[in-house]
């Protein structure tokens, strides 16, 4: 595989992290108090889980590229 094709797509992992660390810190800026209903904070559980699974997707994808890219 091209060393700069491979480069340009962990680049594209490591924005996508970066972007849904942001959205993560968004949601858990909400006041999260006990005033909100139950099914509020839930709701806001599921959408960090959400961007969770988006970063370690993206997170698996650079280190297989990396093993393809370099084996050891």
């Amino acid at each position: 595989m091209n060393n700069i094709t491979a480069e340009r797509v962990i680049k594209r992992q490591y924005n996508t992290i970066m972007d849904e660390e942001a959205k993560i810190r968004r949601i858990l800026s909400i006041e999260t108090d006990n005033s909100l209903p139950e099914q509020l904070s839930f709701g806001l559980l599921v959408r960090v889980e959400q961007h969770l699974d988006v970063i370690i997707n993206a997170q698996n994808r650079i280190v297989l590229l990396q093993q393809i890219v370099k084996p050891d």
